[in-house]
């Protein structure tokens, strides 16, 4: 009988047994109450080494790496990425509260909590948004959002509801060369008007202080909408009033010196606030931050190693340099895999043995060092530094590292 030895390694992953059970946390260390700007994900994941799910284990290590930012997916997959009890649930909301590990990391002291949310109601919005789903959509957003504001108030968490890379959605087949269909382009803008006034309205109609909750739309093919073609950023956002934009990034930082990264995006970012509507009462000076990036390495070959490591901390300059309010990187344990070898395309923080990578350590000295700044910045002048005179201070201590 031949084995497929790709299954096996993936089954050995997902149950802990090939590389142990035990991997250690450390020790958490109070945080200033301020954006830091640069964070990660722990999005499903292929391995654990821990008696808590994978979703606790990893907002475990990205709150001890010191982070106060958390970004987890909350979907009709989630059980299964994340190797959860199976539950029958029609909204998000059922599925949160179905599955106490959901409530438990975001009760923890995450400041900004990011979260993948599409639908979990029957409606397929490709086909089409009849008056009855469109009222099941805006109930499952609008009670999400509700909740989120009452039981979280007073807490000074921030949640980014959104979706996961939307040119995917909207084009068939991974084929970014596809032009949609008119009637899919229609749906999908719908679909997306319908969950910002969900929140929206959430956030008039429910008493709540020292809370928020914003909606954020995901792109990922933004390149296409600059040549004049058919995407998201050409098509959609023009008739959203969304509060924020996710760009997922691979497009624009692969196989680039630094000075073209950084144009790129820079030509990318200032396209996409072009294409939005005018919205008052938001946080921060930008409305668009990257919600991906990250770069392949092949432990084997150590010089792929140290350019991931170097193009990783170019991409952290530049989001600070470019004055975005999030810069998240792709992820805590690895999930991407060789499809013929198994190899891991290592491109976690903590790998399949549970080693704390260098790219680990770039992240916790990091917010050590900008956290004592932060403390005593405060002591001080009673109170924090702008964001401005954060981020200088935020370059040369990225760049000393």
């Amino acid at each position: 009988m031949k084995v497929n030895r790709y299954l096996i390694f993936c089954l050995l992953l997902s149950s802990g047994l090939l590389f142990g059970q035990k991997v250690d946390y450390d020790p958490i260390f109070e945080l200033e109450d301020y954006n830091f700007v640069l964070g990660t994900q722990g999005i499903g994941g292929k391995y654990q080494f821990t008696n808590d799910s994978k979703l606790v284990e990893q907002a475990k290590h990205i709150r001890s790496m010191g982070s106060n930012i958390l970004k987890i997916s909350l979907g009709r997959n989630t059980t299964k990425s994340y190797s959860l009890k199976e539950v029958k649930a029609n909204t998000t909301l059922e599925l949160f509260k179905s599955i106490p590990d959901f409530k438990k990391v975001f009760d923890m002291d995450f400041k900004y909590v990011f979260a993948w949310v599409h639908t979990l109601t029957d409606v397929k919005w490709k086909n089409r948004i009849n008056k009855r789903e469109e009222q099941d959509l805006y109930n499952e957003m609008f009670e999400l959002a509700t909740y989120l504001l009452k039981e979280y108030n007073n807490s000074g968490k921030t949640f980014m509801i959104g979706n996961w890379e939307g040119d995917w959605l909207l084009h068939s087949g991974f084929n970014r060369n596809m032009t949609p269909s008119k009637t899919h382009v229609k749906n999908m803008t719908k679909w997306f008007q319908i969950r910002q006034k969900a929140i929206d309205d959430a956030k008039r109609k429910t008493e709540h202080k020292n809370v928020e909750i914003y909606h954020y739309v995901e792109v990922n093919l933004v390149l296409k909408g600059m040549q004049g073609k058919t995407c998201i950023s050409k098509d959609i956002l023009p008739k959203v009033d969304v509060d924020f934009v996710s760009y997922s990034s691979y497009e624009a930082i692969k196989n680039k010196s630094y000075d073209e990264k950084k144009n790129t995006l820079k030509g990318i970012f200032n396209y996409l606030e072009g294409q939005l509507k005018p919205k008052k009462n938001l946080p921060f000076s930008r409305r668009v931050y990257l919600g991906e990036y990250g770069y392949h390495a092949n432990k084997n070959k150590p010089e792929t190693l140290k350019t991931q490591d170097k193009e990783t901390k170019e991409i952290m300059q530049i989001a600070l340099e470019l004055d975005i309010p999030f810069a998240l990187h792709w992820q805590m344990y690895n999930n991407e895999y060789d499809k013929n070898t198994g190899r891991s395309k290592e491109m976690s923080l903590i790998n399949e043995q549970g080693e704390k990578r260098p790219l680990y350590y770039l992240h916790q000295n990091f917010y050590k060092k900008m956290n004592a700044y932060l403390e005593g910045y405060k002591n001080e002048n009673k109170a924090y530094p702008p964001s401005d005179v954060f981020r200088k201070k935020a370059l040369e201590v990225l760049k000393a590292l």
